[in-house]
């Protein structure tokens, strides 16, 4: 198939009442693994990248083995870009072949955050690369980006309207309460303020932080308009642990492809229990 891009992606799952998970990947195996999944269950995808990912890979060869996966699955495939400050590396990478891309100027002021978010969505539109932007802080720690407890804020309704309008983002993700990495306790997820900024604004709205809800959780999301769920720690726990485990067990063997196959086997499994409780199956 060809790569899509987010609109493509999330317009029918905020149509039908389903949410399409976006995996942050850190390797080729990952991203290997996490396709095979989608395949499996017959499921669109969205392949996403984290800033360090990218530069600890190189942007070239990142991009060269995930157009390759992308173009030779069995399902819709789109990537995406996570929550990038740079606003010239973002370009880049939408200009190197990224069907999307968040930039992420939520810490500027707004009326900053407005003007040059539109400014990334004109030139990516005309790349045909769609475009998420965020409003509010988040909490936690995502790709260096540190929000504190004292500085997580929640999305303004009425702000959020005029933000979509005026940038003409594909996708938005407004502070709604999750948090990045770990929960620490029970998070308080505002399910009433994404219902309300959903049903406003023209384009799909998404939820970060999704390592960690409960399944309840994941299902009052959907259900109050997020299109897309942001799935990044419980991919590195998977790999980390599927390879921890294989290793302990096999200690005298030393082969990193069974090594390997391991971890990927631990990854598919949390994709795919995603993609099942997203309700993404059989919407590819």
């Amino acid at each position: 198939m060809s790569i899509y891009n987010l609109a493509d992606v999330l317009n029918p799952a905020a149509r039908n009442g389903y949410a399409v998970a976006a995996f942050n990947i850190v390797n080729f195996q990952t991203a290997q693994a996490i396709v095979q999944s989608a395949e499996a269950v017959h499921s669109p995808l969205i392949l996403q990248t984290s800033v360090s990912t990218v530069k600890a890979i190189g942007i070239e060869p990142l991009i060269h083995f995930l157009r390759g996966l992308a173009e030779s699955a069995a399902v819709p495939v789109a990537i995406h870009l996570d929550h990038c400050p740079d606003i010239d590396l973002a370009l880049r990478c939408a200009e190197l072949g990224w069907s999307s891309v968040m930039v992420d100027l939520s810490k500027r002021p707004y009326e900053e955050n407005l003007r040059e978010t539109a400014r990334v969505v004109s030139y990516c539109h005309g790349l045909g690369v769609s475009v998420e932007g965020e409003l509010g802080a988040i909490l936690g720690v995502e790709d260096h980006i540190v929000v504190s407890e004292r500085d997580a804020s929640l999305a303004d309704p009425v702000l959020s309207i005029e933000y979509c309008r005026e940038t003409k983002i594909d996708a938005f993700a407004p502070a709604i309460g999750t948090a990045h990495g770990l929960y620490k306790g029970v998070p308080k997820v505002e399910f009433d303020l994404l219902r309300t900024i959903a049903a406003s604004v023209a384009c799909p709205t998404v939820v970060h932080g999704g390592t960690g809800l409960s399944d309840c959780a994941f299902r009052r999301c959907i259900k109050n308009g997020a299109a897309k769920i942001n799935i990044s720690t419980a991919v590195k726990i998977a790999w980390c642990q599927g390879m921890l485990q294989y290793l302990q067990d096999h200690s005298e063997e030393n082969n990193p492809l069974k090594s390997d196959a391991a971890a990927m086997k631990a990854v598919a499994e949390t994709a795919i229990a995603h993609m099942k409780l997203f309700g993404s199956e059989n919407k590819a």
